[in-house]
């Protein structure tokens, strides 16, 4: 990117700031030249919280609570997970989705079975 505009119309009568300016461009350039930076590796892909917390609710026999499969599910990835994640996830494949969880209290969750019918409780907690 060249310094062409900054030259024709200086907000500044003196011109020793822009020389200044050019001197320092042109230095960073031939640093730049000299030693090219090198591109970072690119960023983890992000990691699969659904199918994390489904193994984990596979492994497990009885329902969990959120927390507990947020823990669980971070010792099988082998690194931190969002606890928002998870619980959207158990959440989310609750109500809409496939239906693969069952949520059987307040913050309580099962993986569903086929044969268990999805009863939700209407608005003042009757079913």
């Amino acid at each position: 990117m060249g310094l062409n505009g900054a030259f024709s119309n200086p907000v500044e009568t003196d011109k020793s700031l822009l020389i200044r300016l050019s001197g320092l461009q042109k230095e960073l350039l031939a640093k730049a030249s000299e030693k090219p930076r090198q591109a970072r590796d690119r960023r983890n892909r992000r990691p699969p919280v659904l199918e994390l917390v489904t193994r984990v609710l596979e492994a497990t026999a009885r329902p969990m609570r959120a927390c507990d499969v947020h823990a669980a599910a971070m010792t099988l990835y082998g690194s931190p997970l969002l606890r928002h994640s998870v619980k959207e996830a158990l959440s989310a494949y609750t109500i809409s989705g496939d239906r693969r969880f069952r949520r059987v209290g307040h913050g309580t969750y099962e993986l569903a079975r086929p044969s268990q019918p999805q009863i939700r409780p209407d608005r003042r907690g009757r079913k």
